[in-house]
């Protein structure tokens, strides 16, 4: 990427999540795989020298761009988000955050290791950023720069899981909301729980409900394939869901998490049935982004909907529990990112420091010619000496400036001293700090790897 140091900032992105944008935001800004793959070629084509991914889910929306020298600024970022999604920018704006370099990597890394994530050790977001930066490589909108970054990302996810008891319990969002529904009944003998959707929330919701011993639970789907693949998660009835308004006649509990881009509950269709259920309570836990079912379905007698922002508080207590490992998390996470700026700067500035010294060098030994030139006397041992002191005059004043380039504490004002240095020694032109700008191929990272196989399951 020409000039990718003068540029100013490499790393950005622009985000929301559950702390900043109440859940309509959320569900009004989220992708959907097909979503995805068309705005990741939208911005490759409007900043052609840039890398993209989009990370998706149902408590967050982020977009991580790897940002060349004509790449988009924060501001054009939140308007891409808010443009495609037919959004206010300026409404999407009151609800975002946006960090850049060191601070973007640091927080891509928690969030991969669930420190940002509603229900603190949750390992399903671990998937879901292996996805997003799938989705982008299958969409060619990334390059040398973020294949090192998300495979560093994933690999120091996992080794908060290895190395801390932040994921103990195997604690998710499925384990929330099945002891909010324990908090309602004292137990679910006498129940029949829905559960609507096939994918992976669904399974983490069957697991735990098989504890419980409900006198029966449905499951709900389009497909029969996507629920066979369920059937080793517990006992369990296997309905169509074009027989929904039956199923819900029948259930006490509905847990429902599609991957559905319109609610699959109405509130016209549960006010039909609430005479045929003879008004008995009906407890709902909505776990989808979009939601599958209207707000409205709250208001109607007897029925009782949570959705993933009514569970924040269960969620707020199971952060307080894991608390202690928060630190130690996060120093896994600050050694991470240490290394990678460490190989990011180093891959950066190393031509820089080559083409300054080069530079320096080639100044000194054009003025010692002219001395020598004019200076016949000297003597060979005399000339020498000369040429040696002049070369170490040099290597001392570059010395400090070099080594806040190439120091192994990377400083977060390391790419602006850098084009400052640029700047002011006339160096532009050589140093490519990166391959983001020239189609986006792979290439060697820090502790890299093979690109994450692709996955077709929708997580939460």
């Amino acid at each position: 990427m020409e000039h990718m140091i003068k540029s100013g900032p490499v790393f950005r992105m622009v985000g929301l999540n559950h702390r900043t944008a109440p859940l309509l935001v959320r569900e009004n800004l989220a992708f959907s795989e097909q979503d995805c793959a068309v705005a990741l070629r939208r911005v490759t084509e409007l900043y052609p020298q840039s890398e993209a991914v989009i990370l998706s889910t149902c408590n967050r929306v982020e977009l991580y761009v790897a940002a060349g020298p004509h790449g988009p600024t924060p501001e054009q970022m939140t308007a891409f988000l808010a443009e495609f999604q037919h959004v206010s920018a300026q409404e999407l704006r009151s609800h975002t955050y946006e960090h850049e370099n060191r601070a973007m990597v640091e927080h891509l890394f928690q969030v991969a290791s669930s420190l940002d994530s509603m229900v603190l050790g949750e390992t399903q977001i671990l998937a879901q950023v292996k996805q997003a930066y799938q989705r982008a490589a299958e969409a060619k909108a990334v390059g040398t720069l973020f294949h090192a970054l998300f495979q560093r990302a994933l690999a120091a996810a996992k080794d908060v899981h290895d190395r801390t008891e932040l994921g103990s319990g195997r604690t998710s969002l499925a384990t929330i909301a099945v002891a909010l529904v324990q908090r309602v009944f004292d137990q679910l003998g006498d129940k029949t729980v829905l559960v609507i959707g096939a994918g992976k929330i669904s399974r983490l919701v069957l697991r735990q409900l098989g504890a419980l011993r409900p006198r029966k639970i449905l499951l709900a789907n389009r497909t029969l394939e996507r629920m066979l693949d369920l059937q080793g998660a517990g006992e369990m009835e296997l309905a169509d869901l074009a027989h929904l308004e039956q199923l819900l006649v029948k259930a006490d509990v509905v847990l429902t998490g599609t991957g559905a881009t319109e609610a699959v509950i109405s509130v016209d269709m549960v006010r039909k049935l609430l005479k045929a259920r003879q008004y008995r309570p009906m407890f709902i836990v909505d776990l989808a982004v979009p939601r599958d079912v209207e707000a409205g379905v709250g208001s109607l007698t007897n029925i009782y909907l949570y959705n993933i922002d009514d569970l924040e508080k269960l969620a707020e207590e199971n952060r307080r529990r894991r608390g202690d490992q928060i630190a130690a998390s996060m120093q896994v996470i600050h050694q991470h990112a240490q290394e990678f700026l460490h190989w990011f700067s180093a891959r950066n500035t190393g031509p820089l420091v080559k083409q300054l010294y080069a530079n320096c060098r080639r100044i000194s030994d054009a003025e010692l010619a002219d001395l020598m030139a004019t200076h016949p006397e000297f003597t060979p041992e005399q000339r020498q000496a000369l040429g040696r002191t002049l070369h170490r005059v040099v290597g001392k004043i570059l010395h400090q400036p070099v080594s806040f380039l190439t120091g192994k504490t990377p400083s977060h004002d390391q790419v602006h001293l850098a084009a400052a240095m640029e700047t002011l020694f006339g160096l532009g032109g050589t140093t490519d700090g990166g391959d983001a700008a020239d189609g986006h191929a792979a290439g060697e990272g820090p502790q890299s790897s093979p690109a994450p196989e692709a996955s077709s399951e929708k997580v939460g």
